[in-house]
């Protein structure tokens, strides 16, 4: 995502924040948390295209600001979208009749707008399903995804939270609610997110999204190498896309090379 676009995704964000805790929608204490996340990310951001960083500092946040943006639009729409359903009949699904107008084809509807980046789209349709399924954990885990998208972390958090009150090791629903709490420029609340993709890789997923976050994490916010190689390799081991797997390489070469560089 060019800095620009991340700039004006940013300022659209403060505007939607105002507007939600006029309504009520946020209380104080989360309308402040969010607005100074937002604020630290747009000046960074405004710094390093204004040119006016020193120079021994803007590769950092291009760096940071790129590598989220690839994570998100890779690590999230690749691996949440080959993720497998657990086969079992979802509550309110028929057993038998009009099979395309279940709650699972439904859902697969709507994450099919969703990877379209048609998020007004597959919103109605996930709000159809719970509907109809209220308990089902992939239609809330994909309306959590649809709500962080859309700016709104506060109402994915809460849905992420529903699956994991009746599903304490939902891995998808611990990765989500973990890359989010990370990204939120609050300390406790990035501990929290640590907690909760350390949690997710404690269960050794065969998916390699909560790899790669963790590993995003102990790269740009801990500067733990080790385990960011750690991480990315654990990643690597489960097969993730080509294109992934070049960029996860890299990383992985230069954080080695970092390395020997400080050791040396």
């Amino acid at each position: 995502m060019p800095l620009t676009e991340e700039q004006n995704f940013l300022l659209r964000s403060l505007d939607d924040l105002e507007t939600e805790h006029s309504k009520g929608d946020l209380s104080d204490d989360e309308y402040v948390t969010l607005r100074n996340d937002y604020t630290h990310r747009l000046a960074a951001v405004t710094r390093v295209i204004a040119g006016s960083e020193p120079a021994s500092s803007p590769e950092k946040p291009k760096r940071y600001l790129w590598w989220m943006s690839a994570i998100v639009l890779i690590g999230i729409a690749a691996g949440y979208a080959v993720a497998q359903s657990s086969g079992l009949r979802a509550p309110g699904e028929p057993l038998s009749g009009e099979i395309d107008r279940s709650p699972r084809n439904r859902l697969a509807d709507a994450r099919n707008l969703f990877f379209a980046d048609d998020m007004e789209g597959a919103r109605g349709i996930v709000e159809e399903v719970l509907r109809d399924a209220p308990g089902m954990s992939e239609a809330l885990v994909l309306s959590a995804q649809i709500h962080e998208r859309m700016t709104n972390p506060l109402a994915a958090i809460r849905q992420l939270d529903e699956v994991l009150e009746s599903d304490p090791t939902n891995i998808d629903a611990l990765t989500l609610r973990g890359w989010i709490l990370v990204r939120i420029d609050d300390p406790g609340v990035r501990e929290e997110g640590v907690e909760s993709l350390d949690q997710a890789i404690s269960m050794q997923p065969d998916g390699y999204d909560p790899y790669i976050f963790r590993g995003f994490v102990a790269r740009e916010l801990e500067r733990d190498l080790d385990l960011a190689i750690r991480m990315y390799e654990m990643a690597l081991d489960r097969d993730p896309p080509n294109a992934m797997q070049t960029q996860l390489n890299r990383i992985i070469e230069e954080m080695r090379s970092e390395l020997n560089r400080t050791s040396g």
